[in-house]
């Protein structure tokens, strides 16, 4: 029987089965393909970037804090962080790298164990802060699994100590927290940059793909200090605190006529680059901050305001005798109990008499007194500074408030503001603006009138006569300069009372005295050696400070060699 000529061939039907079955798979993965690069795109873009691609901060470079003369004060400079993504680095593979890393950076792996515990869910963490960056160059070449660097900035104080509390410092993350550093963080700190990188599969990031924010780095500020005069101030400051074994203390240095604060430095110090010195109120800067009653500093400015009353003149005798008075039921005595009979009333500054400021006050009226006061500047916050305060300037008319206001109990006032108020003695009677920032050579600041240049010419002699062996800052003085000021020895309050073997010791003065230059006001506080008074205590500490303001600024002698006597033993207040 002959053979079909179909036979062996599948049937016509099989396919057509096998196409259709064909295209309907090719119309399933094409309906796939679009799908994913439609419908599904966003969703596996993103997770795809979450395994590849991070979003970092780039850290600003901060900018610097110079001195008037360019001299660096506070730099950041470059450290690396280390840091990882935990699931990377906290698997077994990448622990059994932990031991050489951990030898090369501190720690134990049991403080990596509970940094990876803390941020198992996490995509960031730190593993070590700041390192030099050549330490972690060699971090990385051990290529432990997650781990990269991230460029950060440290903060440096050249200058340690000198000036650290008005600076400030900031903290691990380079941003401003005390003083200058504080307020002017904003400028200083910059904007962050973003960027996106690749990481491979190890999880280390090898490549940069794209900048998304540019980083915008810090802006430099330059202020009116002068470094040079920074240091030696503690230097000195220091060294009256030590030697007087004294709790503290401020100086402060105006220049005249700008009004430029040249030198800021308070005791006792921290070293803002040892973090383990800054310590409750260490960095509390006690020039702008801590107030105290100015005593016989004041005296001058009650003289003044009798001058200008016109009702009486240099050559006014007060009579003091005898060497006490009583007023509103209080006794006022003089210092050590001196009773100097008849002054005039350039003598009463001179002497620093109690009982004779306190008959001159008497005689005029409490606001002509109190309106003096508040004109110079007390109650008033004088350069705005971080954490500056006001001080106080009560207005009470009781007779005894009057009289002891004349002297400088019942009011309190800063370092700053005292040295402040005093530029009315160092110009023609102007009280000066005082600032921070650096002004122009040259620069002349518009002060406010307080006093006539009559009545300033009158006081001048006084505030010299007051530096001399006749007055009460004999070792204020410095060979060749003719220099005037006031001292001030202050009964300090403890719970309430005064306490009458706990002291302040101030001086406050100006120099070179023919065209003065320089304002400078000294406190030292609670000295509980042998000597306490602002004549022991503070003065010298002026005097050394003067002399190397003479030499920095080479300003020429104003004063004769027989008028410039060597300091000797001072007995004032």
């Amino acid at each position: 029987m002959a053979k079909s000529k179909n036979f062996g061939k599948p049937p016509l039907w099989r396919q057509h089965l096998i196409v259709v079955a064909m295209l309907a798979a090719f119309a399933g993965l094409g309906w796939r393909v679009v799908h994913l690069q439609t419908t599904e795109h966003e969703h596996l873009r993103s997770q795809g970037d979450a395994r590849y691609l991070r979003e970092l901060t780039v850290a600003p470079q901060r900018g610097r804090i110079l001195d008037r003369d360019g001299r660096v004060l506070a730099v950041s400079t470059p450290v690396d962080s280390l840091w990882a993504n935990p699931a990377a680095f906290c698997a077994a593979p990448a622990r059994a790298q932990w031991a050489p890393m951990l030898a090369l950076i501190g720690g134990t792996a049991d403080q990596l164990s509970a940094r990876c515990r803390r941020r198992k869910d996490a995509g960031f963490m730190y593993v070590k802060r700041r390192l030099p960056p050549m330490l972690a160059q060699r971090v990385m070449q051990l290529a432990v699994p997650g781990v990269g660097t991230r460029r950060e900035y440290k903060r440096f104080y050249p200058g340690g100590p000198a000036g650290a509390h008005l600076l400030g410092f900031t903290d691990v993350d380079d941003a401003g927290q005390e003083g200058l550093e504080s307020a002017h963080d904003a400028p200083l700190g910059g904007t962050p940059g973003r960027i996106r990188v690749l990481k491979d599969r190890a999880g280390h990031y090898v490549e940069s793909v794209e900048s998304i924010q540019q980083v915008g780095h810090g802006s430099d500020l330059v202020i009116s200090i002068d470094q040079r005069l920074q240091s030696l101030a503690g230097d000195h400051l220091e060294a009256g605190v030590r030697a007087h074994d004294a709790a503290g203390g401020s100086v402060v240095v105006l220049a005249v006529p700008s009004g430029e604060i040249l030198a800021m430095v308070n005791s006792p110090q921290f070293n803002p680059n040892d973090r383990s010195t800054i310590t409750g109120g260490a960095f509390r800067n006690r020039s702008v901050t801590d107030v105290f009653e100015p005593g016989s500093t004041i005296k001058p400015f009650t003289a003044a305001m009798a001058l200008e009353s016109g009702r009486m003149d240099v050559d006014t005798l007060v009579d003091t005798e005898p060497g006490h008075i009583r007023v509103g039921g209080h006794t006022i005595t003089e210092a050590r109990n001196h009773n100097y009979g008849t002054l005039s009333l350039a003598e009463v500054v001179v002497k620093s008499s109690n009982v004779g400021v306190t008959k001159i006050a008497l005689q005029l009226p409490y606001d002509d007194l109190y309106n003096t006061l508040a004109a110079v500047g007390f109650g008033q916050r004088a350069a705005g500074l971080p954490g500056e305060v006001a001080g106080t300037l009560p207005h009470r008319t009781r007779p005894i408030e009057h009289a002891t206001l004349s002297y400088g109990y019942g009011l309190s006032a800063t370092p700053l503001q005292l040295a402040r108020a005093y530029t009315v003695f160092a110009t023609d009677g102007e009280l000066l603006p005082v600032t921070i920032a650096r002004q122009p050579p040259g620069h002349r600041a518009r002060g406010r009138r307080v006093f006539t240049a009559r009545t300033v010419a009158a006081l001048r002699p006084m505030l010299e006569e007051a530096a001399s062996p006749a007055g009460t800052a004999r070792k204020a003085r410095i060979p060749r300069y003719r220099i005037g000021g006031k001292t001030g020895t202050i009964h300090k309050l403890v719970g309430g009372k005064y306490h009458d073997k706990r002291y302040l010791s101030a001086f406050v003065g100006l120099a070179p005295l023919t065209a003065p230059r320089f304002v400078v006001a000294v406190v030292v506080d609670d000295p509980r050696g042998r000597l306490y008074y602002g004549g022991d205590v503070a003065a010298p500490v002026f005097a050394a400070l003067m002399a190397d303001l003479m030499r920095l600024y080479n300003i020429p002698p104003d004063a004769l060699p027989h008028t410039a006597t060597a300091a000797a033993a001072g007995d004032g207040t």
